[in-house]
């Protein structure tokens, strides 16, 4: 917007709606000389002009002109006739700006206790606050758009970032942390982030007031296969190989199946468990693993002995005592014949 439609304004401030803006740019490039400039407690109104910051002034009305502002001296514009400045023109607002988020990925790190390499997040809210608005200024001119109202905040939760991957990458590699728990380092996590952030704002005016509700993460995947990787070194630990262990799982295994399953299946399934229990328990007793697979075998191929046949009755002839064959109607002794109800004896 050019001076002949500034003309009409006479007063110069943040407008309501950008009042929560680290960083206001006045729209027009020549400030009209005359007019009133206000400037909040929380703000300071800064001048610049090729590069330069040519004035600073303070909270309170100002007159915009080199008799209350002597360095305005030197920004007349010539083709206005004098009547007006030509600068740029930043309000800065020093309050805290509190719960600003931050976030991202962090970096790919191998974990001390798996060995596995998993990707970590971090994230977390901070709040800023500006200390120096000529370093402010000066610094972030060329690096960051000042016009954009957002650009600011942006750039300063990237460093808080930064920051929080130095010091968990640092302590995960350099420390031996180990990634499943990081929650309980999260207070030192947040103080080293918190200096970390700070030694590199510093040079730019900003400062970060406090940080919390920082939290690392990492995938689901990764974390699923970090807890299955720690429980199966646990076990291990406790069994006493990695042998036993696999053994003690068959054995849960079959257990689980015959549980679950139903048919002729379930005496194969109660053999092998008995078999590898057999195995599991020798492993802790004493008993080679040798001697445990022979007796799963025995108890899987040793044949079924078939049911026994009833006993057959013996018939004796009732003249003369002789024994008689089960199929005989004659004694072949005395020559009688053989009832048919005769009972045995």
């Amino acid at each position: 917007m050019g001076l002949q439609q500034d003309v009409s304004r006479e007063f110069i401030a943040v407008p309501d709606s950008a009042k929560n803006q680290i960083v206001f740019k006045w729209p027009d490039r020549q400030i009209r000389r005359w007019t009133r400039a206000i400037v909040d407690a929380d703000e300071r109104a800064v001048f610049v002009a090729q590069g330069r910051v040519m004035g600073v002034i303070e909270p309170g009305r100002h007159q915009i002109d080199a008799s209350e502002l002597p360095f305005l001296g030197d920004l007349l514009d010539k083709l206005t006739g004098s009547k007006a400045y030509d600068c740029e023109l930043f309000f800065i607002s020093t309050h805290e700006f509190p719960d600003l988020p931050f976030g991202g990925p962090i970096d790919a790190v191998r974990d001390p206790d798996t060995q596995l390499i998993v990707q970590l997040r971090g994230y977390g809210e901070f709040s800023l606050q500006v200390i120096d608005p000529i370093a402010l200024i000066l610094r972030l001119t060329g690096t960051v758009d000042l016009a954009d109202p957002s650009a600011v905040v942006h750039w300063a939760a990237e460093q808080v970032l930064k920051a929080a991957r130095t010091v968990v990458v640092t302590h995960v590699v350099g420390d031996n942390w180990p990634v499943l728990g990081l929650a309980a380092r999260t207070p030192q996590i947040e103080a080293d982030t918190l200096q970390g952030a700070n030694t590199a704002l510093a040079g730019y005016g900003l400062q970060v007031t406090r940080l919390g509700n920082v939290t690392v993460t990492l995938s689901d995947e990764d974390a699923e296969q970090l807890r299955d990787l720690a429980r199966a070194t646990a076990y291990t630990s406790l069994a006493g190989s990695f042998g036993a262990y696999a053994q003690g799982e068959a054995l849960l295994g079959a257990g689980q199946g015959m549980a679950h399953g139903n048919g002729a299946g379930n005496e194969a399934l109660a053999v092998a468990a008995l078999g590898v229990g057999a195995g599991v328990l020798g492993g802790i007793g004493g008993v080679t693993a040798g001697s445990a697979a022979a007796a799963t075998a025995a108890a899987v191929e040793a044949p079924v002995a078939p049911p026994a046949a009833p006993p057959v009755a013996v018939l004796f002839c009732s003249h003369c005592g002789h024994q008689l064959d089960a199929t005989a109607r004659f004694c072949s002794a005395c020559g009688s014949a053989v009832p048919e109800s005769t009972p045995a004896q």
